[in-house]
């Protein structure tokens, strides 16, 4: 058994230098991808940057964590396709999503189906329940 990994040191070590030169390969994470995060202690995550900005807060210069919010729950058959809220990704369904009291545009993508919308007013303090089923698109 020594005599093996002697070998194998010997035959192998000439080479292993070149192995550092070696590169990995850049790579794209597709869009609402889970990725796992550990993070060190507690830290406080501010909502409202996590919300998209509305025209109607921008123009009255509201801050949009001032303003009244609703409550949408997202579903979809099949589950699992991207939401967008006025041209904006805000997560995957089924979710649980907040947003500024005021007509918005709900629309919720997945590959291989068609896109679902939906242009509604919400007021603030309702909660709405959405189910988009998507259509499939037909094969080519």
């Amino acid at each position: 058994m020594t005599g093996a990994i002697v070998a194998t040191s010997i035959l192998f070590f000439p080479a292993a230098p070149f192995f550092l030169f070696m590169h990995g390969k850049d790579i794209s994470i597709p869009k609402g991808t889970e990725v796992t995060a550990y993070v060190n202690g507690d830290m406080k995550l501010d909502l409202a940057k996590f919300q998209p900005a509305t025209p109607a807060a921008a123009e009255t210069g509201n801050d949009a964590a001032n303003s009244p919010s609703a409550k949408l729950q997202m579903e979809s058959n099949p589950s699992g396709a991207d939401i967008e809220i006025d041209n904006s990704f805000v997560g995957n369904t089924p979710s649980d999503v907040q947003v500024a009291d005021g007509e918005h545009t709900i629309t919720v993508k997945k590959s291989g189906f068609k896109d679902w919308e939906r242009k509604m007013k919400v007021n603030g303090g309702s909660n709405v329940h959405l189910n988009a089923e998507l259509e499939k698109l037909p094969t080519q």
